[in-house]
């Protein structure tokens, strides 16, 4: 029986160890379709004392990639730190493509333009394939996008769709229709708009990823909505609600249910006061500064309700960090022995 026992007691941590894999693993397997999955499992494993050093640094890149279609980027930039702390390490120097793409991502979304644009030059350098270098691409085309660089955006947008249709990637082909939809709507072309959008689902739906069909579905919506294509708003409303459900993204909910609201509003004429008190309090959850431009222009103005377009930010703003100086100088090398 005390042989038993210690052979437990030894056997144990590699026994915990193993389970840790399985569900890290687990966490990884959600990333595609429940992304929210993923995250719940990563924060039941978080405050483990048992994680290896290469667990630590898998848990980190795991939650970067599940804080992003769920819109937690403070929990992305908490993790991008924190992972900062292995940077001498193989397990740091093999990931530094995926860390410094995040904390690129994170920089552009908080309007740190210039060093958003170092982040994502860092990570091309240390880009291993043609699939990393099209998700750059594409990343640095949102950077000009953000920039109002519309000319360079859309150049960039067009030879990464062409790379990724060359290399078959449908989900590449997915994010970048959608984000060409985008670009046509800046530009006021609202039925083009509709065709990227359009495309962007059906690739999305052909992989089954849930967080792209609920993007492309609601941006579609917008655009079935303004142009009074009732019939085809009702065909996909439903689904793409359903799928928002169980896909908690605060700025994307927000933006599906005002232009609901807007539906709602052509059909009927009115809106309830606790209806406008609400849209308003979601419009400020709506993240993106073009976004509430579309919303006022589109959806708010012909409702009679007044709102306040944020002022431009200020994308010379400079981001400060200890370890930001080693994105700057993007010079990681896995340690020798």
């Amino acid at each position: 029986m005390r042989i038993v026992c210690l052979l437990f007691l030894f056997c144990s941590p590699f026994l915990f160890a193993d389970s840790i894999d399985e569900r890290l693993k687990e966490a990884e397997d959600y990333l595609t379709v429940k992304p929210s999955e993923s995250y719940r499992i990563l924060q039941q494993i978080a405050h483990s004392d048992k994680l290896t050093e290469k667990q630590k640094i898998e848990w980190h890149l795991l939650q970067m990639r599940a804080s992003l279609p769920l819109g937690k980027l403070e929990n992305l930039i908490s993790s991008v730190e924190a992972i900062f702390k292995y940077k001498n390490t193989n397990g740091f120097a093999d990931h530094v493509t995926t860390v410094t793409s995040a904390l690129g991502i994170w920089l552009r979304r908080n309007n740190y333009l210039r060093d958003a644009e170092i982040s994502f030059k860092c990570s091309y350098e240390n880009a291993k394939n043609d699939r990393l270098r099209l998700i750059l691409n594409n990343s640095l085309a949102l950077l000009a996008r953000q920039a109002n660089d519309l000319p360079r955006a859309k150049s960039l947008f067009e030879y990464s769709a062409r790379l990724a249709k060359a290399t078959k990637n449908t989900n590449m082909m997915a994010v970048i229709s959608n984000n060409q939809g985008l670009i046509a709507l800046d530009e006021g072309k609202i039925k083009e708009a509709e065709q990227r959008f359009r495309v962007a689902l059906e690739y999305y739906q052909s992989i089954n990823k849930r967080a792209g069909n609920v993007r492309a579905g609601t941006y579609l919506l917008f655009t079935f909505v303004i142009q009074k294509e009732l019939t085809n708003y009702q065909r996909l409303y439903l689904p793409t609600y359903q799928q928002a459900e169980a896909f908690p993204n605060p700025a994307l909910n927000a933006l599906l249910e005002w232009v609901n609201a807007y539906f709602l509003f052509i059909n009927n004429n009115e809106l309830s006061e606790d209806m406008r008190n609400s849209l308003e309090e979601r419009f400020l959850q709506v993240e993106d500064r073009r976004e509430k431009a579309l919303i006022i222009k589109h959806l708010a103005a012909p409702m009679g309700i007044s709102l306040d377009l944020p002022p431009e930010p200020n994308n010379t703003a400079r981001f400060e960090a200890p370890w930001f100086v080693e994105v700057k100088n993007c010079n990681f090398n896995p340690i020798a022995g």
